[in-house]
Protein backbone atom coordinates (compact mmCIF):
# COMPACT_ATOMS: atom_id res chain seq x y z
CA UNK A 1 0.00 0.00 0.00
CA UNK A 2 1.44 3.52 -0.72
CA UNK A 3 3.12 5.34 2.24
CA UNK A 4 0.87 8.08 3.30
CA UNK A 5 1.78 11.61 2.66
CA UNK A 6 2.14 13.27 6.36
CA UNK A 7 1.79 17.05 6.20
CA UNK A 8 3.88 19.15 9.27
CA UNK A 9 1.19 22.14 10.70
CA UNK A 10 3.34 24.45 13.35
CA UNK A 11 1.97 26.33 16.27
CA UNK A 12 0.62 29.10 14.33
CA UNK A 13 -2.83 27.33 14.03
CA UNK A 14 -5.73 29.85 15.27
CA UNK A 15 -6.89 27.98 18.12
CA UNK A 16 -7.22 30.23 21.56
CA UNK A 17 -9.76 30.57 24.38
CA UNK A 18 -12.19 33.70 24.43
CA UNK A 19 -15.68 32.35 22.33
CA UNK A 20 -17.29 32.07 25.96
CA UNK A 21 -18.88 29.18 24.58
CA UNK A 22 -21.65 27.71 27.41
CA UNK A 23 -22.25 24.04 25.70
CA UNK A 24 -24.00 21.25 27.81
CA UNK A 25 -20.87 19.38 29.28
CA UNK A 26 -20.34 16.00 31.29
CA UNK A 27 -18.07 17.02 34.04
CA UNK A 28 -16.89 13.62 35.95
CA UNK A 29 -16.57 15.48 39.21
CA UNK A 30 -18.61 12.62 41.17
CA UNK A 31 -17.26 8.98 42.26
CA UNK A 32 -18.69 5.46 41.17
CA UNK A 33 -17.71 2.04 41.79
CA UNK A 34 -15.95 0.57 38.70
CA UNK A 35 -17.78 -1.24 36.22
CA UNK A 36 -17.59 -4.98 36.15
CA UNK A 37 -13.94 -5.69 34.08
CA UNK A 38 -14.43 -7.41 30.98
CA UNK A 39 -12.50 -10.20 29.22
CA UNK A 40 -9.62 -9.35 27.07
CA UNK A 41 -9.07 -10.40 23.31
CA UNK A 42 -8.05 -13.83 21.67
CA UNK A 43 -5.69 -13.36 18.64
CA UNK A 44 -3.26 -16.22 18.29
CA UNK A 45 -1.04 -14.76 15.06
CA UNK A 46 0.79 -11.70 14.59
CA UNK A 47 -0.62 -11.89 10.92
CA UNK A 48 -3.92 -11.76 12.37
CA UNK A 49 -3.96 -8.89 15.00
CA UNK A 50 -7.52 -8.04 16.08
CA UNK A 51 -9.27 -10.99 13.94
CA UNK A 52 -10.66 -11.67 17.36
CA UNK A 53 -11.73 -8.89 19.07
CA UNK A 54 -13.91 -10.18 21.75
CA UNK A 55 -14.39 -13.27 24.02
CA UNK A 56 -18.19 -14.31 25.02
CA UNK A 57 -17.97 -12.71 28.26
CA UNK A 58 -17.26 -8.98 27.11
CA UNK A 59 -20.87 -6.90 27.43
CA UNK A 60 -19.30 -3.44 27.45
CA UNK A 61 -19.64 -1.14 24.40
CA UNK A 62 -16.00 -2.17 23.04
CA UNK A 63 -13.05 -4.33 23.05
CA UNK A 64 -9.68 -3.96 24.40
CA UNK A 65 -6.95 -1.90 22.32
CA UNK A 66 -4.50 -4.56 21.45
CA UNK A 67 -0.99 -3.37 21.15
CA UNK A 68 1.45 -6.73 21.43
CA UNK A 69 5.07 -5.88 19.43
CA UNK A 70 3.82 -2.37 18.90
CA UNK A 71 7.38 -1.80 19.01
CA UNK A 72 8.11 -3.65 16.35
CA UNK A 73 5.45 -2.79 13.89
CA UNK A 74 6.91 0.95 14.17
CA UNK A 75 10.32 -0.27 13.19
CA UNK A 76 8.94 -1.27 9.62
CA UNK A 77 6.41 1.36 9.57
CA UNK A 78 7.44 4.09 7.13
CA UNK A 79 8.08 7.17 9.52
CA UNK A 80 8.62 10.83 9.42
CA UNK A 81 10.45 13.23 11.82
CA UNK A 82 8.75 16.70 11.78
CA UNK A 83 11.39 19.41 10.63
CA UNK A 84 13.11 21.88 13.71
CA UNK A 85 10.05 24.15 12.71
CA UNK A 86 7.90 21.95 14.18
CA UNK A 87 9.29 21.50 18.07
CA UNK A 88 7.27 22.70 20.58
CA UNK A 89 9.92 24.62 22.37
CA UNK A 90 9.02 28.28 22.98
CA UNK A 91 5.69 28.28 20.78
CA UNK A 92 2.44 29.68 21.70
CA UNK A 93 -0.53 27.91 23.63
CA UNK A 94 -3.17 28.28 21.07
CA UNK A 95 -5.75 25.97 23.17
CA UNK A 96 -4.89 27.77 26.43
CA UNK A 97 -4.14 24.73 28.05
CA UNK A 98 -2.73 25.22 31.79
CA UNK A 99 0.49 24.24 32.02
CA UNK A 100 2.58 24.95 35.05
CA UNK A 101 6.13 23.93 35.50
CA UNK A 102 6.70 20.07 35.04
CA UNK A 103 6.84 18.00 38.06
CA UNK A 104 9.68 15.77 38.87
CA UNK A 105 10.10 12.06 37.81
CA UNK A 106 7.58 9.71 39.40
CA UNK A 107 9.50 7.56 41.59
CA UNK A 108 7.39 4.27 41.78
CA UNK A 109 4.55 5.97 44.36
CA UNK A 110 0.94 6.51 43.16
CA UNK A 111 1.16 10.31 41.88
CA UNK A 112 -0.74 13.32 42.40
CA UNK A 113 -2.58 15.27 39.64
CA UNK A 114 -0.35 18.53 38.93
CA UNK A 115 -2.87 21.74 39.19
CA UNK A 116 -3.64 21.90 35.65
CA UNK A 117 -6.72 22.56 34.37
CA UNK A 118 -8.21 22.18 30.88
CA UNK A 119 -9.38 24.59 28.58
CA UNK A 120 -13.39 25.25 28.55
CA UNK A 121 -13.62 27.49 25.66
CA UNK A 122 -11.65 26.89 22.67
CA UNK A 123 -12.97 28.24 18.97
CA UNK A 124 -14.37 25.57 16.81
CA UNK A 125 -15.15 23.20 19.06
CA UNK A 126 -17.43 22.64 22.65
CA UNK A 127 -16.39 20.85 25.86
CA UNK A 128 -18.67 17.59 26.22
CA UNK A 129 -16.73 15.77 29.03
CA UNK A 130 -13.94 16.39 31.22
CA UNK A 131 -12.96 14.80 34.45
CA UNK A 132 -9.88 15.20 36.84
CA UNK A 133 -10.55 12.26 38.75
CA UNK A 134 -11.49 13.14 42.13
CA UNK A 135 -12.37 10.28 44.50
CA UNK A 136 -10.49 6.71 44.71
CA UNK A 137 -12.56 4.83 41.91
CA UNK A 138 -13.10 5.76 38.53
CA UNK A 139 -15.73 7.86 37.25
CA UNK A 140 -18.64 7.22 35.75
CA UNK A 141 -18.23 5.79 32.29
CA UNK A 142 -14.72 4.17 32.72
CA UNK A 143 -13.85 1.00 33.07
CA UNK A 144 -10.88 -1.32 33.78
CA UNK A 145 -9.37 -3.95 31.34
CA UNK A 146 -9.16 -7.59 33.24
CA UNK A 147 -7.34 -10.49 30.74
CA UNK A 148 -4.33 -11.06 28.64
CA UNK A 149 -4.01 -8.77 25.22
CA UNK A 150 -4.63 -11.96 23.15
CA UNK A 151 -1.50 -13.12 21.75
CA UNK A 152 0.68 -11.57 24.20
CA UNK A 153 2.47 -13.60 26.79
CA UNK A 154 4.49 -10.77 28.52
CA UNK A 155 1.08 -8.42 29.17
CA UNK A 156 -1.61 -8.84 31.27
CA UNK A 157 -3.96 -6.02 32.56
CA UNK A 158 -5.25 -6.49 36.19
CA UNK A 159 -8.18 -4.22 37.82
CA UNK A 160 -6.56 -3.80 40.39
CA UNK A 161 -3.38 -1.78 38.29
CA UNK A 162 -5.68 0.96 38.45
CA UNK A 163 -5.94 3.13 40.67
CA UNK A 164 -7.46 6.50 42.04
CA UNK A 165 -5.90 8.67 44.42
CA UNK A 166 -4.92 12.50 44.91
CA UNK A 167 -6.50 13.68 41.65
CA UNK A 168 -4.90 11.18 39.61
CA UNK A 169 -5.79 7.98 37.81
CA UNK A 170 -2.89 6.48 37.96
CA UNK A 171 -1.89 3.10 35.54
CA UNK A 172 0.42 0.24 37.76
CA UNK A 173 2.59 -2.39 36.41
CA UNK A 174 3.10 -5.33 38.96
CA UNK A 175 5.21 -8.44 37.75
CA UNK A 176 3.77 -9.72 34.82
CA UNK A 177 0.45 -7.10 35.10
CA UNK A 178 -0.37 -3.96 33.84
CA UNK A 179 -2.88 -1.92 33.95
CA UNK A 180 -5.57 0.21 31.27
CA UNK A 181 -9.01 1.98 30.69
CA UNK A 182 -11.77 2.43 28.49
CA UNK A 183 -13.80 5.88 29.00
CA UNK A 184 -17.26 4.22 27.13
CA UNK A 185 -19.63 6.92 28.25
CA UNK A 186 -19.37 9.52 25.68
CA UNK A 187 -18.62 8.25 22.21
CA UNK A 188 -17.90 10.97 19.65
CA UNK A 189 -17.28 11.00 15.79
CA UNK A 190 -15.06 13.27 15.11
CA UNK A 191 -14.00 15.63 18.19
CA UNK A 192 -10.83 16.81 20.25
CA UNK A 193 -9.61 14.88 22.95
CA UNK A 194 -6.57 16.15 25.67
CA UNK A 195 -4.91 14.10 27.96
CA UNK A 196 -2.75 15.42 30.71
CA UNK A 197 -0.15 12.58 31.84
CA UNK A 198 3.07 11.44 32.42
CA UNK A 199 5.19 8.11 32.72
CA UNK A 200 7.23 6.47 34.82
CA UNK A 201 11.39 6.32 34.40
CA UNK A 202 11.92 2.80 33.68
CA UNK A 203 15.09 2.30 31.84
CA UNK A 204 15.58 -1.06 32.18
CA UNK A 205 11.79 -2.10 31.26
CA UNK A 206 9.64 -1.83 28.26
CA UNK A 207 6.40 -1.13 29.28
CA UNK A 208 5.05 1.11 26.93
CA UNK A 209 2.04 3.98 27.62
CA UNK A 210 -0.76 4.78 25.22
CA UNK A 211 -3.64 7.22 24.57
CA UNK A 212 -6.00 5.69 22.10
CA UNK A 213 -9.26 6.68 19.97
CA UNK A 214 -10.79 2.75 19.93
CA UNK A 215 -14.00 2.29 17.95
CA UNK A 216 -16.96 2.39 20.23
CA UNK A 217 -18.81 -0.35 18.64
CA UNK A 218 -18.37 -3.65 19.55
CA UNK A 219 -17.02 -6.02 17.44
CA UNK A 220 -15.25 -3.43 14.46
CA UNK A 221 -11.55 -2.75 13.76
CA UNK A 222 -10.24 -0.65 12.38
CA UNK A 223 -10.26 2.39 12.44
CA UNK A 224 -8.14 3.24 15.88
CA UNK A 225 -6.08 6.44 16.61
CA UNK A 226 -3.35 6.58 18.07
CA UNK A 227 -2.10 10.17 19.31
CA UNK A 228 0.26 9.14 22.06
CA UNK A 229 2.45 5.67 22.15
CA UNK A 230 6.25 5.89 24.36
CA UNK A 231 8.53 2.85 24.30
CA UNK A 232 8.41 2.45 27.92
CA UNK A 233 12.06 2.67 29.25
CA UNK A 234 13.25 6.33 29.72
CA UNK A 235 10.13 7.98 27.58
CA UNK A 236 12.22 10.18 26.10
CA UNK A 237 10.37 9.73 22.84
CA UNK A 238 6.63 9.09 21.21
CA UNK A 239 4.35 8.78 18.20
CA UNK A 240 1.04 9.29 16.92
CA UNK A 241 0.01 6.57 14.27
CA UNK A 242 -3.31 5.86 12.33
CA UNK A 243 -4.80 2.37 11.32
CA UNK A 244 -6.84 2.79 8.32
CA UNK A 245 -6.52 0.25 6.01
CA UNK A 246 -8.95 -2.63 6.04
CA UNK A 247 -6.57 -4.96 7.33
CA UNK A 248 -5.29 -2.52 10.35
CA UNK A 249 -2.14 -2.46 9.13
CA UNK A 250 0.51 -0.18 10.37
CA UNK A 251 1.58 1.43 6.54
CA UNK A 252 -0.72 4.66 7.14
CA UNK A 253 0.83 7.84 8.92
CA UNK A 254 3.13 6.33 11.56
CA UNK A 255 4.53 10.17 12.70
CA UNK A 256 7.30 10.40 15.47
CA UNK A 257 7.25 13.16 18.25
CA UNK A 258 8.56 16.54 17.59
CA UNK A 259 11.78 15.91 19.00
CA UNK A 260 13.56 12.92 19.78
CA UNK A 261 14.60 13.61 23.37
CA UNK A 262 10.85 14.47 24.64
CA UNK A 263 10.60 14.03 28.31
CA UNK A 264 7.47 12.03 28.99
CA UNK A 265 8.34 10.99 32.59
CA UNK A 266 7.03 15.42 32.87
CA UNK A 267 3.54 16.47 33.19
CA UNK A 268 2.30 17.38 29.44
CA UNK A 269 -0.84 17.47 27.43
CA UNK A 270 -0.99 15.21 24.89
CA UNK A 271 -4.16 16.04 22.73
CA UNK A 272 -6.08 14.77 18.69
CA UNK A 273 -8.32 17.13 16.72
CA UNK A 274 -10.21 14.87 14.93
CA UNK A 275 -12.30 16.45 11.56
CA UNK A 276 -13.40 14.83 8.54
CA UNK A 277 -10.74 16.25 6.57
CA UNK A 278 -7.40 16.06 9.09
CA UNK A 279 -5.98 14.70 12.10
CA UNK A 280 -4.13 16.97 14.25
CA UNK A 281 -1.74 15.74 16.97
CA UNK A 282 -0.81 18.86 19.84
CA UNK A 283 1.16 18.99 22.96
CA UNK A 284 0.31 21.05 25.46
CA UNK A 285 -1.73 23.17 23.29
CA UNK A 286 0.39 23.42 20.46
CA UNK A 287 0.57 21.56 16.81
CA UNK A 288 2.98 19.56 16.56
CA UNK A 289 1.74 17.22 12.98
CA UNK A 290 -1.45 16.90 10.79
CA UNK A 291 -2.47 14.12 8.82
CA UNK A 292 -4.77 15.07 6.03
CA UNK A 293 -7.79 12.87 4.43
CA UNK A 294 -6.70 13.49 0.82
CA UNK A 295 -3.50 12.45 1.62
CA UNK A 296 -4.48 8.97 2.00
CA UNK A 297 -4.61 5.87 -1.03
CA UNK A 298 -6.84 3.44 -1.38
CA UNK A 299 -7.62 1.21 0.22
CA UNK A 300 -7.51 3.58 3.41
CA UNK A 301 -10.60 4.21 4.92
CA UNK A 302 -10.67 8.08 7.26
CA UNK A 303 -12.16 7.23 10.50
CA UNK A 304 -16.03 8.31 10.08
CA UNK A 305 -17.45 6.21 13.66
CA UNK A 306 -17.96 6.91 16.99
CA UNK A 307 -15.02 6.42 18.93
CA UNK A 308 -14.17 5.96 22.83
CA UNK A 309 -11.02 7.38 24.41
CA UNK A 310 -8.87 4.65 25.82
CA UNK A 311 -5.77 4.91 28.37
CA UNK A 312 -3.23 1.99 28.84
CA UNK A 313 0.10 0.12 29.74
CA UNK A 314 1.37 -2.55 28.18
CA UNK A 315 4.63 -4.76 28.28
CA UNK A 316 6.87 -5.38 25.06
CA UNK A 317 9.28 -7.56 26.34
CA UNK A 318 10.19 -10.31 28.88
CA UNK A 319 11.71 -8.35 32.03
CA UNK A 320 8.59 -7.49 34.82
CA UNK A 321 9.15 -5.20 37.17
CA UNK A 322 10.12 -6.33 40.57
CA UNK A 323 7.37 -5.05 42.48
CA UNK A 324 4.61 -2.35 41.90
CA UNK A 325 5.70 0.92 39.74
CA UNK A 326 3.60 3.58 38.50
CA UNK A 327 3.69 3.37 34.72
CA UNK A 328 0.91 6.00 33.82
CA UNK A 329 -0.09 9.50 36.06
CA UNK A 330 -3.26 10.65 34.72
CA UNK A 331 -4.43 14.71 36.28
CA UNK A 332 -7.64 15.00 33.77
CA UNK A 333 -9.04 13.90 30.47
CA UNK A 334 -11.09 16.70 28.27
CA UNK A 335 -13.17 15.76 25.72
CA UNK A 336 -14.92 18.35 22.34
CA UNK A 337 -17.40 17.96 19.57
CA UNK A 338 -17.16 20.30 16.48
CA UNK A 339 -19.35 23.48 16.75
CA UNK A 340 -21.42 22.90 13.63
Amino acid sequence: MTVAAVVFAVAAASLGLGLGLKPTVLHARETADTPPARSAVSDPAETAKYTARFAPAISRPSAFPWHHAAKRRHHVAATVTPSPSATPSGATNPLGVANPSPSATSSGAASTGDGSSWPTSVPGWQLTYSTDFPGSSLPSGWDAYNGEPGGDPDGNWVPSNVTVSGGALNLMATPSAQGGVQFYGNPQTYGMYLVRMKGDDEPDLDINNLAILWPAQQGVWPPEVDFFQDLGGTRQSFSASLHVAPDGNFSCCVVASPTQNNNATAWHTYGVQWTPTSMTYTIDGRVWASVSRSSLSSPDQWPTIPMNLTLQSQNQASAQPGGTIDTMSVAWVAEYAMNG
